[in-house]
């Protein structure tokens, strides 16, 4: 008698499985050589038998052993084959581009300059199918580690860092703080957590293809950041990059060890039903090359850039697919990791398993941590009433180049595409010295405008206490400057500059003299954006900034100052009389927030060139964008309404001139009115980073 394939194969299948579990059962019991209390736990659990060990695995390096792992930590796991043709072709370096058949453990600690290209991760986010490779992976019992290097470090344009670059996040990979050998310790803890699952367990998370969702759903719930269960549902266990410091390797091998079939996460699986589209041309203005939102389509990420002039993205979304090992019915949740709740909408189906989000431009967000980020995160989680499973993500990348404003009802107002950076330049770490020329700024009794200023922005009692800080730690600054010079004192210097951190850190962390409840560098952080943020700063005092610039020691403040004068002009933002004086073209209680971010940049310079160089040190070029999503382009757009409230076309500000576009993105020359009269541009590269606009 026949046996029917679809039985054939399911005989096939058990067998494989039960052939499996005797492998593991039957391995050697030495899981691990470390003796620390993971390492102890494990070798407990071997001779158990209740632990699998990683003789299912392999190790892949792809930095040519820059960063390899310690395989002998984990005698059982194998060690990928890299052939000598191979290593000859560099084809063992760089970014895994081959899904591997056998469950894969790997990493790669190499990046390039974030001006370059930049991390793995954030190639494979930028790159069509990365996303789609990554989540193949994932899906395959494939993980790996790569280092952010310079991807996401506090500060703007290289002035301490890059801010956060990443345009979407993902559970498909882990992305570890900081550069070379950042990526050991997940590497470590990820081998450990899959050696401790039961034999039986990790056969059918292998055989499922699910290993990876269930590690990751491990890794974020153990997580030192996540105290409550609640916690798991913030961003708080979802970052983009993960501190090893956070890392609890103990609560994740007893998480895997204790783990069932019954207690196995469900993995979500995203798909789009519907989103608004926007059109080239008329929503946003890119070379041909760029047509779309769409950044990532997959079951584990959905990303989009924002580039549309609309008032809000909509997207709704099925997690119908979303897979249970034991066919259970999910409780699935959608979740605002990243972003201001007053901006994102999210509505819930409970029948059809649907979201519909609504998400409006946000304005550079600057995280817990102190990174500025341009990103909304929304997580997606399922639930089988014993376990939760790993994110899946929806996100959506504002662009960092661009600011837009809303009028009163919620509507585009004005869109800019070249933003200025928007870092004030004060230190960013609590350690450096260059606070000192900070607290010397704020309680200088200058007598020009400098002293007024500050009187302005910091009570005198404020001050009262940054002096008596200051009068501590400079001698103590000079002393160790000095010691620093003497190659016999290296010793002391060294403990020196240990406590001198420790102290400033610790001043600027403690609570600021004047009964408020905030650290003393918070204080000085709101006392430099209050005068960054004041409207009228230049405007008022035009004469005598201009009189010290030339002296500020910045030996091009004078011309720097004269070109960001001109650039908002252009903009439309300020005028100038026959006297030279500058003014807005609005009144003071007039300004969009547009005009006032403009003016807010105007400001920023002056501070750090004329006012305040010693302290603040900020780049002076547009806000860093990835040239992979977008061109800069250097005019304003400025929208127009008809009376029922409905897009009738814009006003665009471009080097000193102005156009009229309608609606549909199409020029109205010499002032015409009338659709008919209308003419198509094209927009192309200008030869020097810019996009420019032609019409036929």
């Amino acid at each position: 008698m026949s046996v029917p394939p679809i039985l054939r194969q399911l005989v096939v299948g058990f067998l494989t499985t039960l052939a499996t579990c005797q492998a593991i059962r039957a391995q050697a019991p030495l899981i691990t050589t470390r003796s620390d209390e993971v390492g102890r736990l494990l070798e407990v659990w071997a001779g158990e038998k209740s632990a699998a060990g990683l003789g299912l695995f392999q190790y892949e390096n792809r930095d040519g052993q820059h960063s390899p792992l310690n395989a002998g930590l984990f005698p059982g796991l194998k060690i990928f084959p890299v052939s000598d043709a191979e290593k000859t072709a560099g084809r063992d370096k760089g970014p895994a581009s081959v899904v591997r058949s056998e469950p894969t453990v790997g990493n790669c600690s190499m990046a390039a300059h974030p001006t370059a290209g930049g991390s793995l991760p954030r190639l494979y986010y930028t790159q069509p199918g990365g996303v789609l490779f990554l989540n193949q992976q994932y899906l395959s019992n494939n993980l790996f580690v790569y280092p952010e290097h310079l991807d996401h470090d506090i500060g703007a344009n290289g002035i301490g860092g890059w801010g956060d670059l990443f345009p979407t996040n993902s559970a498909c990979c882990i992305t570890s703080q900081g550069s070379s050998f950042s990526d050991q310790p997940f590497l470590n803890a990820a081998l450990s957590t899959l050696a401790a699952f039961d034999p039986d367990v990790l056969t059918l998370l292998i055989r499922k293809r699910i290993l990876m969702p269930t590690v990751q759903a491990i890794f974020r719930q153990s997580n030192r950041m996540v105290k409550t269960e609640a916690d798991y549902l913030t961003g708080k266990a979802h970052p983009v990059v993960f501190d090893s410091s956070q890392l609890d390797e103990v609560k994740m091998v007893h998480a895997a060890h204790s783990m069932t079939r019954a207690s196995v996460p469900p993995v979500v699986a995203l798909k789009v039903v519907s989103e608004s589209e926007a059109q080239p041309g008329q929503h946003f203005f890119e070379k041909p090359i760029l047509t779309s939102e769409k950044l990532a389509d997959t079951p584990t990420v959905i990303a989009r850039t924002f580039r549309s002039n609309a008032t809000d993205r909509e997207i709704t979304v099925s997690t119908v697919g979303t897979l249970d090992l034991l066919n259970r019915l999910t409780q699935v949740k959608c979740q605002l990791l990243q972003g201001d709740p007053k901006l994102v909408s999210i509505e819930s189906n409970g029948e059809n398993g649907q979201f519909k989000i609504r998400v409006k431009w946000h304005m550079p967000m600057v995280a817990a941590t102190g990174i500025r980020t341009h990103r909304v995160d929304i997580g997606v989680f399922a639930s089988n009433g014993v376990s939760m499973s790993a994110p899946a993500f929806i996100t959506f990348y504002m662009l960092p180049n661009e600011v837009r404003s809303y009028d009163p009802a919620g509507k585009v107002s004005e869109i800019y595409y070249e933003a200025p950076n928007p870092e004030i330049g004060l230190p960013v770490t609590s350690s450096d010295p260059r606070w000192l020329e900070v607290f010397a700024a704020i309680t200088e009794d200058s007598p020009d405008i400098r002293g007024e200023i500050m009187e302005q922005a910091f009570s005198s009692g404020r001050r009262d206490g940054i002096r008596k800080l200051l009068a501590d730690l400079v001698p103590r600054r000079k002393i160790l400057e000095k010691l620093k010079g003497d190659e016999t004192q290296k010793e002391k210097a060294t403990k020196l500059q240990a406590a001198f951190d420790q102290d400033l850190a610790k001043a600027l962390s403690q609570l600021a003299p004047g009964g408020i409840d905030l650290s003393l560098k918070e204080v000085i952080e709101r006392g430099f954006e209050t005068i960054a943020s004041h409207a009228p700063l230049f405007t008022t005092l035009q004469r005598q900034i201009e009189t010290l610039a030339p002296g500020s020691g910045k030996a091009g403040a004078p011309s720097e100052l004269a070109a960001e004068v001109k650039r908002i002009m252009d903009l439309g933002i300020v005028i100038q009389d026959a006297k030279g004086a500058v003014v807005t073209v609005h009144s003071t209680d007039q300004l969009s927030s547009g005009e006032r971010y403009q003016l807010r940049a105007l400001n920023l310079l002056v501070m750090s060139q004329i006012l305040f160089p010693k302290a603040l040190e900020r780049s002076l070029a547009p806000a860093y964008v990835d040239p992979r999503f977008t061109t800069p382009k250097p005019w304003r757009d400025v929208m127009r309404y008809d009376a029922k409230g409905n897009l009738a076309g814009w006003v665009r500000f471009f080097e000193g001139r102005t156009y009229r576009f309608d609606a549909a993105g199409k020029l109205l020359p010499d002032g015409a009115l009338k659709p008919d009269k209308s003419v198509s541009v094209t927009y192309t590269d200008d030869g020097k980073g810019h996009l420019k606009f032609m019409p036929p």
